[in-house]
This record gives C-alpha cells, structure tokens and sequence, in this order.
C-alpha cells in the first residue's frame, strides 16, 4: 500500500497553496494540527492560526471542525485510534501493566497526546474509550461507586503523570542539567555531583517497570481492601 500523503504533500506541476485549497480534508487538518502542537502549547493551536498554515481561509477549517473543541477532540481522535489495546486474558493485574506500558509507547510515538486529553475542563471522548477498561476492570475485582471513583482519580492522574515525567528524564538526568551548581553551597554540590554521576546510568525501561508495579500493587491494595469490607458486610448481614 502506498503511504497516505501527509499535509506537506506536492508535486512539481501543482502549487502547494492551490492543492490543500482543493483536496483539504479532517486527516490533513489534523495532520497540521499534530504539528503545530509538537511545537506550540495548546492555546496557541487555533484555527485561524492553523488556517494560515495550511494556506487556505478560516472558513475552511469550519466545513470540517464546527469549533476549536470540534477540532481538538478530532485530534485526539487520531491520536488514540492508534492506541493498541491489552489482551483481556489472564490475571487483571496484567492487564493494568500491559495497559500501562500501551500508553508509554503512544505517548513516545505521540507527545501531543497527553495534551489533548484534556483541555479547559473537558475530557476528549477518544481519551474516555481509552481509559474506561480501566475502570470495567475494577469494578469487576469488587470495587463499586465512590472506590472505583478514587482507584480511577488516584491511577490515573499519578500513572499518566509519572509516564510524561520519564520522557523528558533522559535531559535532566544529564551533567549539564548542573548549570547552576555553584550556586549551592559545597556539601550540597558534592552531593549533586554525586547523584548526577549516577542519574545518567539509569534505564528509564526499568524505572517504569518499578513504578508501573507501583501503581499496580496500589490497585491491588484498594481491590483487597474493598473485597474485605464486602465480607465484613455479609457476615454482619447473616
């Protein structure tokens, strides 16, 4: 199969401005939308500016997006569409792990995507569909109501967060991220110097794998915690 021309697509005999004024589609738009976030914050993705880049009017945009949300959620919808699933078998301890290491790899492939999650206090559906197994799962392990509430809260806002703080660990583990060394006082800039020297041998793999396990054995903790206060309760009830 031939590879699906990207937004920057041309040839020698069509000018670039006129193609993407006549074959503009949602997959090139969001394909711009991608780039301009890998570059830009997310206030600055707007479609006036994203117009301007594709050389084409405003009016344009709104044929496909009714609105900037409109625009954003079709990002996230790309973006979570390539998001590949754990398989269901076997313990659910593994699945949650499997999960969690699938959306390391989207977020490495991705960087925008935990960006589009969420925006303004709304959470993008295609994140919703993603992240909703998750929730299936404990409920099945017994948690119910305000406990799946908190598992969901507490896993996700630390999971997600952990996995975006090792992407960019690699830079900071570094020597050069000492640049104001001298400012600290001598013990503590041999105790810096100490810990960067071996900051820079870490393996970011086994840092997830510990903290994936973590969060992991948290889970286990509210599940095994839950599954006792229902047997408290149907003791007391017979």
């Amino acid at each position: 199969m031939a590879p699906r021309q990207g937004p920057h697509a041309n040839d020698a005999n069509t000018p670039l401005r006129r193609r993407k004024r006549n074959h503009l589609s949602r997959e090139i738009i969001v394909a711009e939308a991608v780039e301009m976030l890998k570059v830009g914050t997310l206030d600055a993705l707007t479609l006036r500016g994203l117009a301007k880049r594709l050389g084409v009017g405003a009016m344009s945009l709104y044929t496909h997006y009714a609105n900037r949300d409109a625009l954003l959620n079709g990002v996230a919808d790309h973006v979570f569409a390539l998001f590949e699933p754990p398989a269901s078998e076997g313990p659910w301890q593994d699945y949650i792990r499997n999960w969690l290491w699938a959306t390391h790899r989207l977020f490495k492939r991705f960087p925008v995507a935990p960006t589009v999650i969420s925006w303004e206090g709304r959470v993008c559906t295609a994140w919703l569909k993603t992240w909703f197994p998750i929730a299936t799962l404990l409920r099945d392990q017994g948690l119910d109501g305000l406990e799946v509430a908190f598992a969901m809260d507490w896993f996700s806002t630390g999971a997600m967060s952990f996995i975006q703080s090792q992407a960019g660990a690699v830079s900071t583990r570094q020597p050069g991220a000492l640049a104001f060394v001298g400012e600290l006082e001598p013990a503590e800039q041999r105790l810096a110097l100490d810990l960067w020297s071996d900051f820079r041998k870490i393996d970011t793999l086994d840092v997830l794998q510990f903290g994936f396990e973590q969060y992991v054995n948290g889970l286990e903790t509210l599940v095994r915690n839950a599954r006792g206060r229902n047997q408290l309760a149907k003791t007391a009830s017979n």
